[in-house]
């Protein structure tokens, strides 16, 4: 938000992986970039991180190691179950297949252009705005859900949670009767 407010076209932010914390941030970009590595169990790797969902970009790194081939039929094939109407050129984004060489800066520049026509086609087809809007509404959301949690937590009786708790960690109250229980 500081860099945005300060003006800042462009914004990277690398996350470790593809775990909750890094789709929450991912949720915040207008361009997601996933990175793959031939050799790295790469067709389960790739669902279990749910590429599909959260990438518009797939970036295959260490595109000279051996299995590279392989890795890139991988995501292609997973590509074409994902996107079973991506021959209609234009009125979807297919994420591109994108191969580095990024010790060597070999398809950098191909990856800057893909990264600049991802954006090229969310400002034509408005979905720039959309995720701008959804990005807003879910920061908005996130802060009002803090507040009225802190709010809760100030008004309600520590002991009768702790009683409740106890009930549920006993299994003797469902989790859902237990917040139903529980009053300010």
């Amino acid at each position: 938000l500081i860099l945005d407010a300060a003006g800042y076209d462009f914004i990277v932010i690398e996350t470790v992986g593809a775990g909750q914390s890094e789709v929450e941030i991912a949720s915040l970009a207008h361009s997601v970039l996933v990175v793959e590595a031939p050799g790295l169990g790469d067709d389960i790797q790739a669902a279990k991180a749910g590429i599909l969902e959260i990438a518009d970009i797939l970036v295959l790194n260490k595109a000279d190691r051996s299995g590279v081939d392989a890795a890139e039929m991988a995501l292609k094939a997973m590509l074409s179950m994902g996107y079973p109407t991506a021959g209609r050129e234009g009125h979807i984004w297919v994420p591109p297949i994108q191969r580095t060489i990024a010790i060597e800066a070999e398809g950098i520049p191909q990856l800057i252009d893909a990264i600049f026509a991802h954006a090229n086609f969310l400002k034509k087809s408005t979905g720039w705005q959309q995720r701008d809007q959804a990005h807003l509404q879910t920061f908005v959301r996130g802060l009002l859900q803090r507040k009225l949690q802190l709010e809760w937590q100030q008004i309600l009786d520590k002991q009768e949670y702790q009683d409740v708790f106890e009930k549920v960690f006993m299994r003797d109250l469902a989790p859902y009767a237990a917040v139903a229980r529980i009053q300010p």
